[in-house]
C-alpha cells in the first residue's frame, strides 16, 4: 500500500531587505579646563565645588571640584547656556552664595573658562558704600561660628577694637573705641570703617558662648577676612597655695591644641613659654620646640610664645570641640640695643611713675600688672571682682557684666565714671568690656570714696572713678 502524499507546504513571501542605515546623530560636546581664583586672597580656590546648571533645564546639573591650585577639568559637556555657581566657605563669609555666572559653550572642542572672586576693592564698594565709608577705610567681615558646629544660640554680635590718634584742643590722645557688627542668622557678619594695616583685636559672642580676644592685623588693601569661633568655657576654680596669691578660675573644654615654636630661621625653641592667654594654660616647648595643651576652651583664642634673647609673638588658633588644631609661631630675635642711647622720661613712665606714687599713698584700690597676670581674668569686669566697693552685676551673656559701685549718698547703686589712660570715658551701661579689653589692661586704680579721689580723676556723677592704664604688661622675670 503506498503511503498518501505529504500536503504541498504553503508558499512564504521573501524577507525584506534591510534599509540602509542613515548618518548617527552627532551631539556637540566640549572639554571644560577652568580654574578659580581669589582675589581677596590673591590665590588659588582650592577645594571648592563649582556647579554647571543647563539654563534651560536646571535639572540637570554638573558639580566638579577645584584641586589644590585651584583648578578643574569636565569633559563631554553639551554645548549650550550654563549658570554657574562657587561653593566655598570663602564665598560664604564674603557674602557671595547667590553670585551666579552665566556660560555659553558654543562649540565642540577644548574650552577655558576662568572664574573667580571679587577684589577687595570691589568688595569694600559693594559692601561699605551704602555705609558712607571712603575708599580709604576698610572693612572686617567673616562668618561667626560655634565650636561644636551646631547653629548660633542668640543673635551673634562682634565687637572690635584700634587705637585711634585724635587731635583736639588739648593737644594729641589716644583712644581705644569700641565698634560693633550685629551678625545675620547665618553668622555673617561686615564691620566697615576699619583703618587698613590697624591692628585690632576683637571678639564675638551669641546668647552663652563667645570667643577669646583675638587679635588681627588689617592688611594694606584694607579687607580683613576671618571667622571667629565662639563657644561656652568651663570655669574652674583653683585654691590659691600660699597666702600672697589669690584665687584663680581657668577655662576648661574638650579642644586640644599642639604646636612647634621655632626661631626666624627655622631652628626649633627648646625652653619658650607658650601660655593661651585668658585660659590659664601655660606651658614650655620640650625637644623640638615642641608644646601641647589639652582641656582648653573651643573658640578662637590667642597662643603666645616667650623666650630669653626673642621678641614674644601671639598667633590666633581656632580650637574646635573635640579635635586637635595645630599652631606654628617663629619667634625674631630682639634687636641689638644701644647702650649709650637712654631714655630719661617718656609719657609712659611718667604715667607709671605717678601710678605707682598714688599707690604708696594709699586712698584707693590698685592692681598693678604682676596682680592682673596672677588672676588671669578673662573679662574686664572679672578683674574688679572682690574690690571693695564695687559689686559685678551679671549680664545677659558673657562680658557683659556691668561694673557699678554704691553711691555716695549711700542709697541704691550707680555707674562709676572710668577713666582709660586718664580721659574720661563715659561707659553708660556700666560694661568696661565696651570700652577696653582685658589683654590691654596693664594697671587698675579704684576709688570708691569721693574723698579719697585724686583731683584729675574726680567727675561730678556721685559716684566713685575707676582708672585703667593700657600698655605690654610686664612679667615677674621682667622687673
Amino acid at each position: 500500500m503506498r503511503r498518501p502524499a505529504p500536503p504541498p507546504k504553503p508558499a512564504t513571501a521573501p524577507a525584506p531587505k534591510p534599509a540602509a542605515a542613515g548618518p548617527a546623530l552627532q551631539i556637540p560636546l566640549a572639554k571644560i579646563t577652568g580654574e578659580v581664583f581669589d582675589s581677596v586672597a590673591v590665590a588659588p580656590l582650592a577645594n571648592a565645588t563649582v556647579q554647571f546648571v543647563r539654563a534651560d533645564n536646571p535639572q540637570n546639573v554638573r558639580s566638579i571640584r577645584t584641586d589644590s591650585v585651584g583648578q578643574f577639568f569636565l569633559d563631554s559637556m553639551r554645548v549650550g547656556s550654563y549658570l554657574v555657581g562657587i561653593i566655598h566657605e570663602q564665598v560664604d563669609r564674603l557674602g557671595l552664595e547667590n553670585r551666579i555666572v552665566q556660560v555659553n559653550i558654543a562649540g565642540s572642542g577644548d574650552v577655558s573658562l576662568s572664574l573667580g572672586l571679587p577684589s577687595a576693592a570691589s568688595l569694600l564698594k559693594a559692601k561699605c558704600a551704602a555705609a558712607g565709608e571712603g575708599n580709604d577705610r576698610g572693612a572686617f567681615m567673616g562668618m561667626v561660628r560655634t565650636a561644636r558646629g551646631t547653629p548660633l544660640e542668640g543673635n551673634a554680635r562682634v565687637r572690635v577694637q584700634y587705637l585711634e590718634t585724635v587731635i583736639g584742643p588739648s593737644g594729641m590722645s589716644r583712644r581705644f573705641p569700641s565698634r560693633f557688627a550685629d551678625a545675620q542668622p547665618t553668622g555673617a557678619f561686615v564691620l566697615c570703617g576699619v583703618p587698613p594695616e590697624a591692628s585690632v583685636t576683637t571678639r564675638a559672642y551669641a546668647g552663652p558662648d563667645s570667643s577669646g580676644v583675638v587679635e588681627l592685623v588689617v592688611p594694606r588693601n584694607g579687607l580683613l577676612v576671618r571667622d571667629l569661633i565662639i563657644a561656652s568655657p568651663q570655669r574652674v576654680a583653683v585654691a590659691p597655695t600660699s597666702a600672697a596669691e589669690r584665687p584663680r578660675t581657668l577655662l576648661k573644654g574638650t579642644s586640644r591644641v599642639r604646636g612647634v615654636v621655632r626661631d626666624s630661621v627655622g631652628k626649633p625653641l627648646v625652653g619658650a613659654r607658650v601660655s593661651v592667654p585668658g585660659t590659664g594654660a601655660e606651658g614650655v616647648s620640650t625637644g623640638g620646640g615642641a608644646f601641647s595643651f589639652d582641656a582648653l576652651p573651643g573658640g578662637s583664642w590667642m597662643v603666645e610664645a616667650r623666650a630669653v634673647g626673642f621678641e614674644p609673638r601671639r598667633v590666633a588658633v581656632d580650637f574646635i570641640e573635640n579635635a586637635e588644631a595645630v599652631a606654628e609661631i617663629n619667634l625674631a630675635g630682639l634687636a641689638p640695643r644701644m647702650d649709650t642711647v637712654k631714655v630719661t622720661a617718656d609719657r609712659w613712665s611718667r604715667e607709671m611713675a605717678a601710678f605707682e606714687e598714688r599707690k604708696k599713698m594709699g586712698g584707693g584700690y590698685f592692681i598693678d600688672d604682676q596682680q592682673l597676670e596672677r588672676r588671669n581674668a578673662l573679662f574686664a569686669a572679672d578683674i574688679l571682682r572682690g574690690t571693695p566697693g564695687v559689686t559685678i552685676q551679671p549680664g545677659a551673656s558673657a562680658g557683659r557684666d556691668r561694673v557699678t559701685m554704691r553711691g555716695n549718698a549711700g542709697a541704691g547703686t550707680c555707674i562709676p565714671a572710668v577713666f582709660v589712660n586718664g580721659m574720661n570715658t563715659p561707659i553708660p551701661d556700666g560694661v568696661i568690656e565696651n570700652v577696653v579689653s582685658t589683654n590691654d589692661i596693664r594697671a587698675v586704680e579704684v576709688y570708691s570714696r569721693t574723698g579719697s579721689t585724686p583731683p584729675e580723676f574726680m567727675s561730678r556723677n556721685g559716684c566713685g572713678s575707676i582708672v585703667i592704664w593700657t600698655g605690654q604688661r610686664r612679667r615677674p622675670n621682667d622687673r
